[in-house]
């Protein structure tokens, strides 16, 4: 039997984040793309989080996505991360 530090760690393998445009309005500026970063869980098979509207910049989402992937952040950290990547 595996301890639970093993079982979570191999868990956090199971979620991937992806990007997903979707078309907003602003009074200001208009129709514009904007991303969104999706945290899903490929074990369970649902969505964990969604941040809405996190950059119009298409490689600056990429790059968020490619790093949670690559360091496996955990969705309870979703949201600071982004802050802090965004601001």
């Amino acid at each position: 039997m595996q301890d639970s530090a093993e079982l979570s760690r191999m868990m956090n393998d199971f979620t991937r984040y992806s990007m997903l445009p979707s078309l907003k309005f602003s009074p200001e500026v208009g129709t514009y793309v904007s991303y969104d970063i999706i945290a899903y869980d490929f074990f369970h098979r649902n969505t964990l989080d969604v941040v809405p509207d996190i950059t119009t910049d298409r490689d600056l989402a990429l790059s968020i996505c490619y790093r949670f992937n690559k360091y496996q952040l955990s969705p309870i950290h979703l949201e600071d991360a982004i802050l802090d990547i965004i601001s």
